[in-house]
């Protein structure tokens, strides 16, 4: 099948490149991947450790993908997707297995939102630093709905 050269208004079209494209996602992910595990080994946890039941998934990987499912806006079961095809990601964040989708969602019910603020603002900093464009983070929203599952 041929594509149109030409758009509504008459005007050539040019195709886009998505490799180029794909290629500046990933390095933008890897990027934020690797600045949020900076700043959160830089941040104190704002919760106490629990010996209670089974043993959790490291607290500063969980808050790593909680960060980059709100930066992205990726529904639960893409980011948990998004890990399970990266072997890299996983390393990074130090996990022998990949949370479940519910498990993320728990997470990010249970870390504070003023927490998520402090860290937005410090990954701001290094984005602006390093002249990178910054994923629209939607925090506003979730302020909103921090008491409701699911906070989008």
């Amino acid at each position: 099948m041929r594509y149109p050269t030409q758009g509504w208004d008459g005007e050539r079209m040019r195709p886009y490149n998505w490799r180029k494209h794909n290629t500046i996602k990933a390095r933008e992910f890897e990027f934020l991947l690797y600045e949020s595990m900076r700043i959160i080994d830089d941040a104190q946890e704002p919760w106490a450790a629990k010996h209670m039941g089974r043993p959790p998934y490291a607290s500063k990987a969980m808050t790593s993908i909680c960060l980059l499912k709100v930066y992205f806006n990726m529904p639960y079961r893409d980011i948990e997707s998004l890990l399970r095809a990266n072997q890299s990601f996983q390393e990074t964040l130090g996990l022998d297995s990949v949370p479940d989708h519910n498990t993320i969602q728990r997470s990010m019910e249970k870390i504070p939102l003023d927490y998520l603020q402090h860290l937005n603002g410090q990954l701001t900093v290094a984005f602006k630093k390093n002249a990178k464009t910054l994923p629209s983070m939607q925090l506003d929203s979730a302020s909103e709905a921090s008491t409701s599952p699911g906070r989008r």
